[in-house]
């Protein structure tokens, strides 16, 4: 055998011995956290501590859910818009939107105002909801605008959050007016 074949099936025992150590007799603070990276911590309060971290990250997660009658809810996976900034950003200049996600609009108290498509690459559904959280209104499957023509698109109601979504999701999972929605925004 040459030198460097050599040195390769060193270098791997001494691996294979270092993980056989650690898994049998844990001497160094070391963790698999998923399939791809390792957590080293200097003692057990660091790893504690990254552990703590990582579930306050899952409460992180931003998501409504519609509540369908006699089924499961829907969980739609929300990035937010609240300030006047992002409302008008929406989702203009998206090419994807996940089968569940979407955008919710927050207002602060209720309006009637229009929305449209301008900017925008992706076909929507468009849910308005009343500060109660039932669905007043279902816009399924805008457009977006065309270069010279762009329409406004009316709720049938007052509405205090709108929902955008991937055009067809209110189709695919049955969701009608008069469903409630419950907000998970921590």
């Amino acid at each position: 055998m040459n030198n460097h074949l050599k040195l390769i099936i060193y270098i791997a025992m001494i691996a294979g011995i270092f993980f056989f150590v650690q898994d049998r007799f844990d001497f160094f603070d070391v963790s698999f956290k998923d399939g791809n990276s390792i957590e080293i911590g200097d003692n057990e309060e660091d790893l504690e501590n990254q552990d703590s971290e990582d579930s306050s990250d899952e409460n992180n997660e931003r998501y409504v859910e519609i509540e369908i009658p006699n089924g499961v809810p829907i969980r739609v996976d929300v990035q937010l818009a609240e300030t006047e900034a992002e409302k008008i950003q929406g989702l203009s200049g998206r090419k994807y939107l996940g089968d569940y996600e979407g955008m919710l609009f927050i207002n602060e108290s209720d309006v009637n105002s229009p929305f449209w498509m301008k900017d925008m690459l992706i076909p929507l559904d468009i849910i308005f909801i009343d500060s109660e959280n039932y669905i007043v209104d279902v816009k399924n499957g805008q457009q977006p605008c065309e270069p010279n023509f762009c329409p406004s698109i009316y709720p049938k109601q007052e509405y205090r959050y709108v929902l955008e979504v991937n055009a067809q999701f209110c189709e695919i999972n049955g969701i009608e007016e008069g469903y409630h929605v419950v907000q998970y925004l921590q």
